[in-house]
């Protein structure tokens, strides 16, 4: 073959292959956009966010985009599962999608949000330049999340055992320990909540009784939880692992009732406080006892323990205890006394502190002592108990 022969040759094999190739890629530059963010609730049914992308065009080859996901408020690895990777839009297509897995879990959180951002590409273009879609994972739950830090209570004490614990493992409230008080009306403290016995003000949720106060935009709610009936002691050392609320107007208590109260009433039942809080106060907590051979002659005896300026009973669990016996009562805070009485503390009066009683939980909304909610009144507002442990 001559030299233009050959050269001939190369020109037609050139074009053919240009033209072969203008066929295959047909000039087409697809755009490609996300036509929409995705919001949902944050169950089992969402448990997958897919994230629609769209090609203004089809084209006769494969094209592709590469991706990551990047927070905002939702946290990952904790409201969904980091993701990047490279999405194929193959021949003749316009659409594909982009799987996010979202982490479901049970606990009352704002909505949060991320991102699905598009970072590279391969035969296409992004509309506009930039593309992005955001996640929203709405939330719907009511248990609230609790950190478990804080301090723990000894396993056993020198002479003392175990008799009676709850250590709310379980999953729902043990009836056989406790029940319920019911209703509004002040209870004798001009409070505003009404007390329930519904699952919204009281549950178990990771080893945590969960007393919940609401705001339901025309009446507050909670609970108060007793064992009376069910649960009575008479001394021993008792240990309340306690997460507390705090805010104007939001009392937290756990205390206890003298057994005897349906007959004789209060306070000539006796009364034993292990532990208050007045919520404006986050903290300081009281102990104190309450007495009189009836309500015209009722008197009271306590004392208080302060965390250093800046912390709150709300940061982190603390131990509420009392070593009760038949010589009087002692106070402790995370295993150091602050407080304490002994039989002489009601004179003249009959001392009652030596019968059975039944323990008390509650969280109240207003009433004399903490003032009433106002503004900077958080809702939901929560006290967590750990277990409840008394050793004689």
């Amino acid at each position: 073959m001559n030299l233009r022969a050959s050269l001939m040759l190369v020109s037609v094999l050139l074009l053919f292959a240009t033209c072969r190739k203008e066929e295959e890629h047909d000039g087409v530059i697809p755009v490609v956009h996300f036509p929409a963010d995705i919001s949902e609730f944050e169950t089992e049914d969402n448990s997958v966010f897919s994230f629609p992308l769209v090609l203004d065009a089809t084209t006769n080859r494969d094209v592709s985009v590469t991706y990551e996901t990047k927070p905002l408020t939702a946290t990952e690895g904790q409201d969904y599962v980091s993701k990047s990777g490279t999405l194929v839009f193959p021949a003749g297509t316009a659409a594909g999608t982009i799987a996010i897995d979202i982490v479901i879990d049970s606990f009352l959180e704002e909505d949060e949000e991320f991102r699905v951002v598009l970072t590279g590409s391969d035969g296409v273009v992004f509309k506009d330049g930039f593309q992005e879609a955001i996640g929203t994972i709405r939330n719907d739950d009511s248990v609230i999340a609790v950190e478990a830090g804080g301090y723990e209570a000894a396993d056993e004490y020198p002479g003392k055992s175990l008799v009676w614990s709850d250590e709310f493992n379980g999953p729902e409230i043990d009836l056989n320990n406790w029940t319920y008080d019911l209703g509004g009306g002040g209870w004798g403290n001009q409070e505003w909540q009404m007390y329930t016995n519904s699952p919204n003000n009281s549950y178990l949720a990771n080893g945590n009784l969960m007393i919940v106060a609401l705001d339901n935009g025309f009446q507050y709610t909670s609970a108060r939880m007793k064992s009376i009936g069910l649960q009575e002691f008479q001394h021993g050392r008792i240990d309340v692992r306690a997460l507390l609320p705090t805010g104007q107007g939001i009392w937290p208590a756990i205390w206890m009732l003298g057994g005897n109260f349906p007959i004789v009433g209060w306070p000539a039942c006796g009364e034993i406080d292990i532990m208050e809080l007045v919520g404006n106060q986050p903290n300081v907590v009281h102990g104190t006892v309450h007495y009189g051979n009836d309500w015209s002659q009722h008197q009271y005896t306590g004392g208080s323990t302060y965390l250093p300026f800046g912390e709150s009973f709300a940061d982190e669990f603390h131990v509420f205890s009392i070593e009760w016996d038949e010589t009087g009562i002692r106070w402790l805070l995370d295993d150091q006394q602050y407080f304490q009485v002994n039989q002489d503390v009601t004179g003249a009066q009959n001392y009652p502190f030596n019968n059975d009683f039944f323990f008390i939980l509650n969280v109240a909304v207003g009433g004399i002592w903490p003032g009433y909610p106002d503004d900077t009144t958080e809702f939901p507002n929560f006290m967590a108990v750990d277990y409840v442990r008394v050793y004689q």
